[in-house]
């Protein structure tokens, strides 16, 4: 067994004790190919949820990852052995899609959060501005973007990184309002592939090279997650799509 296919059989196990977990419509990832998957991002643990779903649908992913931490020890080696991609901020924007190009070109699954990082936003919404990374990458190797929704890993980590799991315990903690149980809920769905041509229309560009307007195209991408969240989170966020 690879290195990958071991870690991640463990996280499935583990999240599956420390989460409530749905997938939906995981029928939606193809099963060959290249293809970008973008989530909103509301947690540390979201890539953990993420592999899962992609483990189930039989697909390896390989996750944009801040070049700094293949520094860090232990992680660092993880991350290296399993196949990330190391990303360096502040560096040519072409540069830095290098390796998620590469990756694509043999066929694989390039995961990354276009917010850039986990939101701040009070109530967990996705930030009001997404990078155009995912588009910019999508149109210079031909292939979909895949948008995935997630919801609940923040109460399993949250931003503060507190967590349900070592919560104290508190007297009738389950007759508490707003009680967040020790076993959150977590749903994950994926939408329909937005294709090339998709993104060229929405940026009002062309075949012939011209990109358009990539942040018109990546505002469909964000618009196509916040669709899926609002079927997994209204109580949480009813005035998601305005």
């Amino acid at each position: 067994m690879s290195p990958y296919a071991a870690l991640t059989t463990v996280v499935d196990a583990v999240l599956g004790m420390a989460t409530r977990r749905t997938y939906r419509n995981l029928d939606r990832i193809p099963r060959t190919g290249p293809v970008i998957v973008v989530s909103n991002h509301v947690s540390i643990s979201d890539p953990l949820v993420l592999v899962c779903a992609l483990r189930r649908a039989g697909r390896r992913a390989s996750f944009l990852v801040k070049a700094d931490v293949f520094t860090w020890p232990v992680v660092g080696t993880l991350i290296r052995r399993t196949g990330q991609l190391p990303v360096r901020r502040g560096a040519d924007p072409r540069a830095t899609l290098e390796p998620a190009l590469r990756a694509l070109a043999n066929g694989w699954v390039v995961a990354l959060y276009p917010e850039g990082g986990i939101t701040t936003e009070p109530d967990y919404r996705p930030l009001p501005q997404a990078r155009t990374g995912a588009v910019r990458l999508a149109l210079a190797a031909d292939c979909p973007i895949l948008p995935v929704a997630q919801w609940g890993a923040h109460k399993l980590v949250t931003r503060e990184h507190t967590s349900s799991l070592t919560r104290p315990l508190r007297w009738l903690g389950r007759l508490r309002p707003g009680r967040v149980p020790r076993r959150p809920r977590v749903d994950l769905s994926v939408g329909e592939a937005i294709t090339v041509g998709e993104l060229l229309a929405a940026a009002g560009g062309s075949a012939d090279g011209d990109p358009g307007d990539l942040g018109a195209a990546t505002d469909l991408v964000m618009r196509r997650i916040k669709v899926l969240l609002t079927e997994i989170a209204a109580d949480d966020l009813p005035d998601l799509i305005s």
